[in-house]
């Protein structure tokens, strides 16, 4: 018996489980970022059900252009994978967008209503932005994190996957960053980063 997909299947996976062809429900905070909007729109493309969350502080609207046009016979409400074709609650090819942010834990709960899985990207990026303003960095970074983690453990999602940064690692020398490196962080958003 075979435990993944075979070259003649059609099964995805994702967060360590297989599904044949169900839509997975994914939560991508900070989906108007550069690796989210990527991330969201390799997952619709899989058809996975996608809801992006973001507050477009450093997120660009450019970076979600198309995504709801990726898959159209799913934005016609036609699953050709599924004997129950009605897809109706789908938005754009399975993608929905939610415009809030993070420090606001009444809109993270409202993004994490109905979801499995939490890809948690969203943060205020820029070390030297978190020198400047420690305090916004922290309740993006921080209180944002935990909002995020709150939500997800009240609506029942079954994992949170979270997006560190090699910031953590400071200024020592060699690339590319490995996670057994020693950890150096030398301003507030790496401290941020290690904490969530």
């Amino acid at each position: 018996m075979m435990s993944g997909p075979d070259s003649n299947s059609k099964q995805s996976c994702f967060a360590g489980g297989w599904y044949s062809w169900g839509l997975a429900r994914v939560l991508i905070t900070g989906v108007a970022g550069f690796i989210g909007s990527h991330l969201a729109r390799a997952l619709v493309e899989r058809r996975d059900e996608v809801r992006g969350f973001d507050n477009f502080s450093t997120g660009k609207r450019e970076n979600l252009a198309g995504l709801a046009d990726c898959c159209p016979e799913v934005v016609a409400g036609r699953d050709p994978r599924s004997e129950n074709p009605d897809l109706g609650h789908l938005v754009g090819g399975g993608f929905e967008l939610m415009e809030g942010d993070l420090r606001d834990a009444e809109a993270v709960r409202a993004a994490c209503e109905g979801v499995e899985f939490v890809l948690h990207l969203g943060a205020l990026p820029s070390v030297p932005r978190s020198v400047r303003e420690p305090r916004a960095s922290h309740e993006a970074n921080i209180d944002g994190t935990f909002n995020v983690l709150e939500a997800a453990r009240t609506e029942g999602v079954r994992r949170v996957v979270y997006a560190g940064s090699s910031s953590a690692y400071g200024n020592q020398p060699g690339f590319p960053r490995r996670e057994t490196m020693t950890q150096q962080p030398i301003a507030p958003y790496p401290v941020q980063k290690l904490a969530g």
